[in-house]
C-alpha cells in the first residue's frame, strides 16, 4: 500500500496538469470522456485523483455532467491496468531480484534531488515500484503459510457470493480496490479461494471504492452529489452484470478464450465485466444525466455562486474558481457603488450583467451579503493555502485575496457616505444640489469605464485602461474640489454643507481608488500589477 501511495503521488505531480489539460481538451463528447478517463485513470493509476479532477471542472462549467458522467465510468475500467500489471509482473516474474535495486536506486534519487521536481518524482516512483514489488513478494511468501493455517470452509459453503460482500467491505477499510486485487491476487496464487470466489471478491470492491466518494460529496454542492451519486449507480450496474454473468464470462475466459492461468483470468475477468458495464450505460448517459441533474435541488444557501462547486484538492481548478468569485465579489461592491451614489443600474446590464437580487434588499442587507461573501473566500482560500502550491499559484492566490481586501475596503468606505447621499436628497439648497448633480456625472463616466474592462477580452490594452482610470479619478476629484471652492468663496455653502461636500468627494476618490486596485489585481498578471503599483502616484 505505501508503493502504490508513492507511485499515485509520484504520478499525480509527473503527470496532473498534462492529464488535467488533457481531459479539458478531450470531453467534448460522452465517448470522448469514456475513453479519456479510462486512459487518465491507467497511467495516474488512481480513479480517486480522476475524480477530483472531474468535480473540479463540473463545479467551473469547463466539463458537462454527462461528460463527467463518462469520465467516471472510463475510470471504472482505467483502474483495471493495475491487475494487469501486478499479475503480469507481481507473479507472473520473479521480482525478488530486482525489488532491492528499485528501492536503492529510488531511494539515492529522492536524497539527492529534492530540488529538482521531475527528477525527484521520477525517483519517488521508481521507489514506490521497489516497495510496490517488495510488499507483493512479502505477501506471496506469507499467504503460502498461511493458506494451511486459514480455514474458509465455513464461508465457502455460501458461495461466491458472500465473498462480494466481504470484498466490498474489505475495500470500504481500505479505499484501494487496487490494494484489494492484490490480496485477492495472492489468496488465488496460493489456491486459498478459487476463480469464482475470487472474481466475486473482486465485483465487491469495485462497489468498495465508492464509498469514500459517497461520503465525501455529503457536505459538498449538488454538483459534488450528483457526481458521486452517477459513480456510485454505476459500479451497483456493472456489479449486478458481473454477479449475474459470473459462471458464463468465467467459462468464456477458461473455455473460449483459453486463458490457463488463474491469475490473468481473474484481471481478465475484471476488465470484461466493466467494459460490459460501459457497453450497457453508454446509450443512456444523456437520459442518465437528466435523472441526476433532478437530484440535490434543494442547496445549501451561499452567497458564492462558483467555489462551492469545486473541491480544494485540486488547486489549480479551485484557483480559476476562487478568481471567478472575486470577479463576482466585485460586481457587488460595483453596484453597491451605484446603489449608494444613486446612479441608475439599467444601463450597465451588458454581457457582464449585475446582480438584480441586490435591489430587493435594503443598503444593509446588501452590505452585510457582500461581507457574507467575502467571508466565504477568504475560508476557501485558507483552505486553498493548506495545499501544495507552485509559485505561480501562490503568486495568482495572493493576489486573489489582496482584491477582495481592496473591494471590501472600496463598499465600507461608500457605505459610511450613504447618510450623507441621503441629506443630499432632502436639501432643498440648490447649490448643494447642483455640486451633488456634478458628482454623479463624474462617477457615472468613471463607472461607464469601469465596466468595459469587466468585459474586456483583450489582455494587451488592459494595463493602459486601468492607469487611464487611476489618473481619470485624481482629475475628477481635483475638478469636483475646486468647484466646491468656488462655492465656498461665493457664500453659497455654509461650513456643515461645505465639510460634508468635501469629505463625500474625498470619500469617494478613495472608494473609487481600492474599487480600481481590485481590478489591477484580478485581471492583470503579477508582474503587470507590480509595475502598476510602481508608477507615481497622484496623492
Amino acid at each position: 500500500m505505501l508503493g502504490m501511495q508513492m507511485i499515485e503521488h509520484a504520478l499525480s505531480e509527473l503527470a496532473g496538469r498534462s492529464f488535467k489539460s488533457f481531459l479539458r481538451k478531450y470531453t467534448s463528447s460522452p465517448f470522448k470522456a469514456i475513453v479519456g478517463g479510462t486512459a487518465v485513470t491507467a497511467v495516474l493509476q488512481s480513479s480517486s485523483i480522476v475524480s477530483l479532477m472531474v468535480l473540479a471542472f463540473v463545479g467551473t462549467g469547463i466539463i458537462e455532467l454527462q461528460n463527467a458522467v463518462g469520465v467516471i465510468i472510463g475510470s471504472n475500467l482505467g483502474t483495471t491496468f493495475t491487475g494487469w500489471v501486478v499479475a503480469i509482473f507481481g507473479f507472473e516474474v520473479d521480482i525478488e531480484n530486482f525489488a532491492l535495486p528499485f528501492l536503492a536506486i529510488g531511494g539515492l534519487g529522492m536524497v539527492f534531488f529534492t530540488n529538482k521536481e521531475k527528477v525527484f518524482r521520477t525517483a519517488q516512483f521508481i521507489a514506490g515500484l521497489g516497495f510496490l514489488f517488495m510488499g507483493l513478494e512479502f505477501m506471496k511468501s506469507s499467504i503460502v503459510l498461511l493458506a494451511d493455517q486459514i480455514d474458509l470452509s465455513p464461508f465457502l459453503v455460501y458461495g461466491p457470493y458472500l465473498l462480494f460482500i466481504i470484498g466490498f467491505i474489505i475495500t470500504a477499510i481500505i479505499q484501494s480496490s487496487s490494494a484489494t486485487m492484490v490480496i485477492v491476487l495472492s489468496a488465488l496464487s496460493a489456491n486459498i479461494i478459487t476463480f469464482p470466489f475470487a472474481a466475486a471478491m473482486i465485483i465487491g470492491s469495485d462497489l468498495g471504492t465508492t464509498i469514500t466518494t459517497i461520503f465525501g460529496s455529503m457536505a459538498g454542492s449538488a454538483g459534488k452529489r450528483r457526481v458521486a451519486l452517477s459513480h456510485f449507480l454505476f459500479n451497483v450496474l456493472t456489479g449486478l452484470i458481473g454477479l449475474i454473468l459470473l459462471y458464463p464470462l468465467i467459462n468464456f475466459i477458461t473455455y473460449t478464450l483459453n486463458v490457463k492461468s488463474p491469475l490473468i483470468s481473474l484481471v481478465a475477468f475484471h476488465s470484461i465485466f466493466n467494459l460490459l458495464g460501459i457497453i450497457v450505460f453508454f446509450p443512456f448517459i444523456k437520459l442518465f444525466s437528466r435523472f441526476l441533474s433532478r437530484r440535490f435541488t434543494q442547496e445549501e444557501k451561499h452567497v458564492n455562486q462558483f467555489i462551492k462547486n469545486v473541491p480544494i484538492e485540486v488547486p489549480d481548478e479551485a484557483i480559476e474558481a476562487l478568481n471567478q468569485e472575486v470577479v463576482h465579489l466585485l460586481k457587488r461592491v460595483f453596484q453597491f457603488h451605484l446603489r449608494i451614489i444613486g446612479i441608475d443600474s439599467v444601463p450597465f446590464q451588458g454581457s457582464n450583467k449585475l446582480y438584480s437580487d441586490i435591489n430587493e434588499k435594503n443598503i444593509s442587507q446588501q452590505y452585510e451579503t457582500i461581507k457574507e461573501l467575502e467571508g466565504e473566500l477568504i475560508a476557501f482560500y485558507l483552505d486553498i493555502q493548506n495545499q501544495k502550491l507552485d509559485r505561480d499559484s501562490s503568486s495568482r492566490l495572493n493576489q486573489l485575496i489582496l482584491a477582495t481586501r481592496y473591494a471590501m475596503t472600496s463598499a465600507k468606505t461608500v457605505k459610511d457616505i450613504n447618510h450623507n447621499f441621503k441629506n443630499f436628497e432632502r436639501s432643498v439648497n440648490e447649490d448643494i444640489l447642483k455640486l451633488v448633480a456634478t458628482l454623479k456625472i463624474h462617477q457615472q463616466m468613471m463607472y461607464f469605464d469601469l465596466f468595459k474592462i469587466f468585459d474586456s477580452k483583450n489582455q494587451n490594452t488592459l494595463f493602459e485602461e486601468i492607469a487611464y482610470l487611476k489618473k481619470k479619478n485624481k482629475i475628477q476629484y481635483d475638478s469636483f474640489l475646486e468647484k466646491s471652492y468656488q462655492q465656498v468663496q461665493n457664500g453659497k455653502l455654509g461650513e456643515i454643507d461645505t465639510s460634508t461636500i468635501l469629505n463625500v468627494n474625498r470619500e469617494i476618490y478613495n472608494a473609487n481608488k481600492a474599487l480600481l486596485q481590485a481590478t489591477k489585481e484580478i485581471y492583470l498578471n503579477n508582474v503587470s500589477a507590480s509595475n502598476f503599483d510602481e508608477m507615481p502616484s497622484f496623492d
